[in-house]
């Protein structure tokens, strides 16, 4: 029979420590668990005792966030790097949706058509900021980068808005398409002045004017440089208040001839000559500024030319200049080749019109 004496074990002729072949368990390190999703850095699922409801979905949903985020992330690294690769791809891409938009004119709902322009507008905003340098924010101050916030808000907007107020008569008819309309105008006065008041900016350009990037292509590399203009580094001066009053008129024009037109309706003369009387004092006085930077002077060039417009708006368009330019764009029709364009023209004009942000857009 063996034996047990103290601490050592008995059998036959050889005697062992009970301390060196079986181990107390007091003495046993903890057993390693498997790793799971819970011990993560990321955190992104708890534990399966998890008491709290729908612990393990919620974290699940965070995770597919989250990875959607990192994929979306990097199919951005990877745009950015094709674009600055080769610019002149994604420049044909762009004149390519912007054609066939052109093209589809009388043939595909109108919805459609802007939904091509949108596009190219888009893709034009997106490359322009890539190849000018301005998506990356990290050697900004943090009143620079809000202001930058602020701007891209008010092209983006600029962008789609045709496209939300089509879409808006489409589905909810005039009433619909009139409250977004007012709307886009609200939110676009109050991007306009915060730029004003919280960071001094005046003729706050307007998207597809100031933001192409100047520069040139390496016939060899294909890779595009940044050109830079003795007067585009200025920073801007803190306008004076006949300045903030002019650009202001501008601001507020919007609203005060969406406002003017509920009262008085389109036919009336009340909201046309409003509109056209704070347009012309606010150019007036805005030409007194001193030493403007490029993108002030584009800016001011674009709304001096953006005056053309009041030949196609109601009640101007209606009563004079429409029974002058429908004989005129007849009589070229009959020209080969040319009568191509004049029809689309012909055609397009009147649903044109009855766009608010085409004709009285800002």
């Amino acid at each position: 029979m063996d034996e047990i004496r103290g601490d050592t074990f008995a059998e036959g002729s050889s005697t062992l420590p009970i301390d060196k072949t079986l181990p107390s368990l007091e003495h046993q390190p903890p057993r390693p668990t498997s790793p799971t999703l819970c011990s993560t850095e990321h955190n992104f699922l708890e534990s399966p005792t998890d008491p709290s409801p729908g612990g393990i979905a919620a974290q699940l949903r965070r995770f597919c966030s989250y990875s959607r985020t990192m994929q979306a992330s990097h199919l951005m690294e990877r745009y950015t790097a094709l674009v600055k690769e080769d610019p002149h791809m994604y420049r044909a891409a762009e004149s390519l949706l912007s054609t066939l938009s052109y093209l589809a004119t009388n043939r595909v709902p109108i919805e459609i058509i802007e939904l091509l322009y949108m596009s190219s507008n888009l893709l034009r905003y997106v490359n322009d900021r890539i190849l000018s340098g301005k998506g990356s924010s990290s050697d900004r101050d943090e009143l620079e980068a809000d202001r930058d916030r602020l701007e891209q808000m008010l092209q983006v907007l600029q962008c789609v808005e045709v496209f939300v107020e089509l879409s808006a008569r489409r589905l909810g008819g005039s009433p619909l398409k009139w409250l977004v309309v007012a709307a886009l105008a609200a939110v676009k006065i109050s991007i306009r002045l915060c730029l004003i008041y919280q960071h001094n900016r005046i003729l706050i350009g307007s998207f597809g004017m100031n933001d192409a990037p100047k520069g040139w292509v390496g016939p060899r590399s294909g890779i595009f440089f940044k050109q830079s203009h003795p007067n585009s580094n200025i920073p801007y001066h803190i306008p004076n208040k006949d300045l903030v009053l002019a650009e202001l008129c501008y601001t507020l024009r919007p609203i005060i001839h969406l406002t003017a037109l509920g009262l008085f309706k389109s036919k009336s003369w009340i909201p046309f000559t409003l509109a056209l009387g704070l347009d012309v004092f606010s150019l007036k006085s805005l030409q007194k500024i001193q030493h403007p930077t490029d993108r002030q002077t584009n800016e001011l060039s674009r709304r001096k030319l953006a005056l053309l417009l009041y030949l196609f708006r109601s009640p101007f368009y209606n009563q004079i200049t429409e029974h002058r330019l429908t004989p005129f764009l007849d009589y070229v029709s009959r020209i080969p080749i040319v009568g191509l364009f004049t029809d689309g023209i012909t055609d397009y004009l009147p649903d044109w019109q009855k766009i608010y942000s085409y004709v009285w857009g800002s």
